[in-house]
């Protein structure tokens, strides 16, 4: 058992051990930890900075030297890396995240390409379900053009550090003369966007504008997708359109608990109903509950990018993978924000109209909608229940026009 996985196994002592280490980092400031001209922690690089590697350039060259401390980030330069050492064959970029999380990569990772188009890309990917990571993104990463090849690895997720997830297995996969690069990003307060960040954590331009994730699905239809597709043109026939459904959120363990309610309330306004979400009126004919389990999270996205050529289509969804998805798809969303999280800025997107109890002062005031309190109960202390009739009204006023 490595020592990551053992502290794992104790989070008291995990968090004692990493408070230590983060402590002593910050009284001992002026200990520095040589690094690679590739990467470097908590520094940014610069463009036109002269370039001297004074590290051999042996196997630890082409890893990150360390685990990170409490509140570091690294920011990479795989042109430095091409510059200094010429034996670079490749990048193999480590992922430990969700399916909404890698959405958000796609822009960045689309212009780390075109930078570097004469370098194969690998994906190593998590194996295991845990509260950082989702194996489904191999899935999608296999649907990527920008990637070779896709691998799985065995990983241990950090129970307080989420970039120190154990990824000890993949490194043991990666093929000699290839940068092993974990996906990191930046998340707080001050950050601009998750894409921003991840765009300067590679060293890349940040584009004025955030772009939307860019979505990669099969040109082929499964027999899944047209069956799905079939019933769903079955029933949105007459209807004044398409609203899907996405209310439970993996990240805050939440499920929205009034799905028959608010299903059954949106048929009466005069729409087709569809949910990824279980709980709603299934035994309605003007409601189709996807199962995740005959298609893929791809297969979905592809589903609903053909709808949205048919039919008008619309998003209502807690914050989490739709909001990515809708904004890639260029879908309308109405965003039921069920818990105060000032970063939210950090996952926003413009076809997002927000719902919230708080006004997030980051957020443009245009696009969110200021929950009183009787338009919901109280789930638990940190997260609330938006009642239906109230969602309702929101989307009415903002998507009936």
């Amino acid at each position: 058992m490595s020592l990551n996985q053992w502290l794992c196994s104790y989070r008291p002592l995990c968090v004692a051990y990493e408070t230590l280490r983060w402590l002593w980092h910050k009284i001992f400031f002026f200990v520095h930890t040589p690094t690679p001209v590739w990467y470097r922690f908590d520094k940014k690089h610069q463009p036109g900075e002269p370039v001297h590697e004074t590290l051999p350039l042996d196997k630890n060259w082409y890893r990150i030297c360390r685990p990170l401390y409490r509140h570091e980030h690294v920011y990479y330069d795989l042109g430095k890396a091409l510059q200094v050492n010429p034996q670079v064959k490749g990048v193999a970029l480590i992922f430990f995240m969700g399916i909404g999380d890698y959405l958000y990569t796609t822009p960045m990772l689309a212009a780390l390409k075109r930078q570097f188009p004469q370098l194969p890309f690998y994906a190593y990917v998590g194996a295991q379900f845990d509260r950082n990571n989702s194996p489904l993104v191999g899935k999608l990463l296999e649907e990527n053009p920008h990637f070779e090849k896709v691998f799985y690895f065995h990983g241990t997720r950090h129970p307080l550090i989420w970039k120190n997830y154990d990824y000890q297995d993949a490194l043991k996969q990666i093929p000699d003369g290839f940068l092993a690069v974990p996906v990191y990003y930046d998340y707080g307060v001050q950050i601009r966007h998750r894409v921003s960040s991840l765009f300067e954590t590679f060293s890349l331009p940040v584009p004025s504008e955030i772009p939307a994730p860019v979505m990669y699905f099969p040109q082929a239809q499964a027999p899944a997708v047209q069956e799905y597709l079939a019933r769903a043109r079955r029933g949105a026939q007459g209807k004044k359109g398409i609203v899907f459904l996405q209310l439970d959120s993996r990240g805050s363990n939440y499920v929205y608990p009034h799905m028959k309610a608010l299903g059954e309330g949106l048929i009466q306004a005069g729409y087709f109903v569809m949910s990824v979400t279980k709980g709603g009126p299934v035994e309605n004919p003007n409601y189709l509950e996807i199962d995740i389990k005959k298609l893929a999270i791809n297969q979905t996205w592809q589903f609903l990018s053909i709808l949205k050529s048919e039919f008008p289509l619309y998003v209502i969804a807690v914050n989490s993978v739709f909001w990515a998805a809708s904004a890639g798809l260029h879908l309308p969303n109405l965003g039921l924000q069920h818990w105060i999280d000032k970063k939210v800025h950090n996952l926003w997107y413009p076809n997002i109209e927000v719902v919230t109890d708080y006004i997030y002062p980051r957020l443009p005031r245009e696009k969110q909608i200021f929950a009183p309190p009787q338009s919901y109960t109280r789930h638990n202390k940190k997260i609330i229940d938006y009642k239906p009739d109230w969602v309702i009204r929101w989307f009415k006023e903002k998507f009936e026009k």
